[in-house]
């Protein structure tokens, strides 16, 4: 039988879903198939990068350690362009591309360990 995890978005629910796969690895439960969505696809895609023999307690350690500034680098000039509509954001992506360049061992999605799907529903 095949074992999909399917991680859900939600920001900071994504602190949330290590404690549910520290659990499941600990029960010996682990995924053939990995689909995310936002958060979800951060983390699954942490997880795919490091196969079945992955250390969760590792991804664990990334979210006790990040903080709002470093995901968000919030700027008032930007935000307040975005507001205003003069930028298609309020915050820049510079901070997510750094976590995702410094957390993911693949820049392929066909190079992951266990195969996995970004979703952007």
């Amino acid at each position: 039988m095949t074992t999909a995890f399917v991680l859900s978005g939600g920001g900071n629910l994504g602190s949330v879903q290590v404690g549910m796969l520290q659990a499941l690895w600990r029960a010996g439960i682990k995924p053939d198939f990995i689909v995310g969505t936002s958060v979800g696809a951060v983390n699954g895609g942490w997880l795919a990068g490091r196969g079945r023999d992955a250390h969760v307690e590792e991804l664990a350690e990334v979210w006790k350690g990040m903080r709002r500034t470093d995901v968000f680098p919030t700027q008032l000039v930007g935000g307040l362009l975005g507001f205003v509509g003069r930028t298609d954001h309020l915050v820049p992506a510079t901070g997510l591309r750094k976590i995702l360049k410094r957390e993911l061992t693949f820049e392929r999605l066909e190079n992951a360990l266990i195969p996995r799907r970004s979703s952007c529903a």
